[in-house]
């Protein structure tokens, strides 16, 4: 990629959502800038952010002409304009499944989770514990699907996929909650520790 069209992407740090997009672009080895925006100071709600993104979200990717934002959508573009290493399977189906399994694993499980990480965010001797368990619970309960569709596959969905790098800033953020790992849990268990080992994962964690 030639310098004046290196990617740019506009981050913060400590998010997720762009974190999922760091671990593509490195499985990619797509180099790129990343122009920094304080969420805490409010950046992603200015004007110039906005004309980038009406959403005043992060991330943010310009790749020449090309403006996109939503991190899935940031990854599947990607994914179509850089496609080796592939991280998506030819065949439709398959491609379906995992689609299907993202959604899953930010979305259903997004309301548990968001009960769970906001209860953490309070003082320890303001926090709720029976709301904490039940969250907790309620995630364990949601994550024996993927206990059941890995298998003995090495990542979720077979070889390292979007569906990985979709996931693990979630999963990774569980951990330092208390819900991973868990004996009930014994493959998810694995398949966190051997995704930590990935260079992509490690530069975020």
């Amino acid at each position: 990629m030639s310098a004046e069209r290196k990617i740019q992407l506009y981050d913060f740090a400590s998010s997720p959502n762009c974190q999922r997009v760091k671990v593509v672009l490195a499985e990619k080895n797509l180099s790129y800038d990343a122009v920094p925006v304080d969420l805490r100071k409010g950046e992603q709600k200015k004007a110039d952010f906005l004309k980038l993104n009406p959403y005043g979200k992060v991330p943010v990717i310009i790749d020449g002409d090309t403006v996109v934002y939503e991190s899935c959508i940031i990854n599947e573009y990607l994914e179509e304009k850089y496609p080796a290493p592939p991280l998506l399977p030819n065949d439709p189906a398959k491609k379906a499944k995992i689609r299907i399994l993202i959604d899953y694993g930010l979305n259903h499980l997004d309301a548990p989770y968001q009960k769970l990480r906001m209860e953490l965010m309070k003082e320890e001797k303001e926090r709720n514990h029976e709301l904490l368990d039940s969250a907790k619970r309620e995630l364990k309960n949601l994550l024996q699907r993927f206990e059941r569709e890995i298998g003995d596959k090495p990542y979720l969905a077979g070889e390292f996929s979007l569906l990985d790098a979709a996931l693990v800033p979630r999963f990774l953020r569980m951990e330092g909650f208390g819900v991973l790992p868990d004996s009930a849990l014994p493959r998810l268990g694995k398949w966190l520790e051997r995704i930590k080992q990935r260079p992509s994962i490690k530069a975020i964690m």
